[in-house]
């Protein structure tokens, strides 16, 4: 009968594969932003996608905390203001008052830990 030969992993190795996956795990939990911008990105005023007129979506993406009306957003994911079955699979309210920079935990799809303030 055969023996298998093990081979010892170095310490180099094994706190390489530690990191990738806590890094991994770091990726699943990462903080989203969502935003009223324009059909090119660019943010609006909140209020802009209450009023229920197209051309106006929200953008849903790690995109940091505070950007102002002017600001281009790139990346993350769009839905229009207007289509409540979107911006529920988005993780949002179907209808009323989305503010800017509201925050969700994301990660595969999710939303939870929503802060959000209304009016």
């Amino acid at each position: 009968m055969r023996r298998s030969k093990s081979v010892p992993l170095g310490r180099s190795y094994l706190a390489l594969a530690a990191l990738a996956a806590t890094g991994g795990l770091a990726a699943c939990g990462r903080e989203k932003q969502t935003y009223c911008a324009d059909q090119n990105g660019v943010v609006v005023p909140d209020y802009r996608c209450d009023d229920g007129s197209s051309g106006h979506y929200y953008y849903t993406g790690s995109y940091g905390r505070g950007r102002s009306p002017g600001y281009r957003l790139s990346g993350g994911s769009r839905v229009a203001s207007t289509d409540s079955v979107g911006r529920s699979n988005a993780g949002l309210p179907a209808t009323g008052h989305v503010s800017n920079g509201k925050v969700s935990s994301g990660g595969f799809g999710s939303s939870s830990g929503s802060k959000s303030s209304g009016s």
